[in-house]
Formats: structure tokens, C-alpha cells, sequence
């Protein structure tokens, strides 16, 4: 019973070694004395407590949340990067079949090359940044779209 309500803080025999600079320096961080040299009582101590480790707690899940959304953010980052990176895969692809296609045309007679740029047309579409306004003509391209098929892909 005694025991129970002793305080060491409060003992006589111990005020020399509370007096310590070390020792006060260590009770005053823990909690258990004011910078003034006041005994903190215990349902105040407890009760600091209580908001430390909800302040502890609130900051790692700030934390977490920054490092989620680093995370997201750089994973973004990479999709983007990919994504251009597939993009001029395809434009250089395109442009190496655009050569060759220019190289069999000098190399072909002059009546059986419309016929094969009106194929190669047809098979790679063009994509443009604003879609077409109507229906297609009878010729496979919008109306928009002038009648002079040379002007539509530069060979």
C-alpha cells in the first residue's frame, strides 16, 4: 500500500539526485517535470501522453499518405514516359514505311503506282486532331478532306 502512493520525485533522500542537470534534463523530456521544476501530476502525464502518440500517430500517416502519393505520382511519370516513348516507336516506324514506300515508287511504272498509294492509304489511316465533321464519300475520305489524294500523305 505504501509503495502505491510513493513518488520518488517527492523523496527527501533523493532531492540531490533530482537535482542533477543530466537527470532534470531527462524527467523534463519524459514529462514528469515542468522546465519551471514542477512535478507534472499523473492524470496530466498520462493525458500527455495520450496527445504525443496521437501526434506521433498523426504524422506517420502523413507521411504514409505523401509517400502513396510520391508513389502514384512517379508511377504516372513512368506510363507518361512509356507512352511517348511508343509514340515515336510508331512515328519512325511509320516515317521507315513511308521511305521505303517512296523507294518503290521510283522504282515502279507510272500507271500501277496509283493504284498501289490508293491501297497504302486506305490501309494506314490518318489521324488527325479534330475528328471529321460528316460521312465518308464514295472515295473513303470526308469531304473535308480535298479531292486531290496527293496532298492527303506528301510521297
Amino acid at each position: 500500500r505504501f509503495l502505491a502512493t510513493y513518488n520518488s520525485l517527492t523523496d527527501k533522500h533523493l532531492v540531490g539526485y533530482f537535482s542533477n542537470a543530466r537527470i532534470r534534463q531527462h524527467l523534463q523530456r519524459s514529462g514528469l517535470i515542468s522546465r519551471s521544476g514542477r512535478i507534472i501530476p499523473e492524470k496530466e502525464y498520462r493525458l500527455n501522453a495520450v496527445r504525443r502518440d496521437h501526434q506521433r500517430y498523426v504524422q506517420e500517416c502523413l507521411a504514409r499518405a505523401i509517400f502513396h502519393k510520391v508513389l502514384d505520382m512517379e508511377r504516372h511519370h513512368q506510363l507518361e514516359i512509356k507512352r511517348k516513348l511508343e509514340y515515336s516507336a510508331k512515328k519512325e516506324r511509320v516515317q521507315k514505311i513511308k521511305v521505303r514506300l517512296e523507294c518503290r515508287w521510283l522504282l515502279m511504272a507510272p500507271g500501277s503506282f496509283e493504284q498501289f498509294r490508293r491501297s497504302v492509304e486506305d490501309a494506314i489511316p490518318v489521324h488527325s486532331p479534330h475528328p471529321p465533321l460528316g460521312p465518308r464519300t464514295h472515295s473513303g475520305l470526308h469531304p473535308l478532306v480535298t479531292g486531290d489524294r496527293a496532298g492527303r500523305s506528301q510521297w
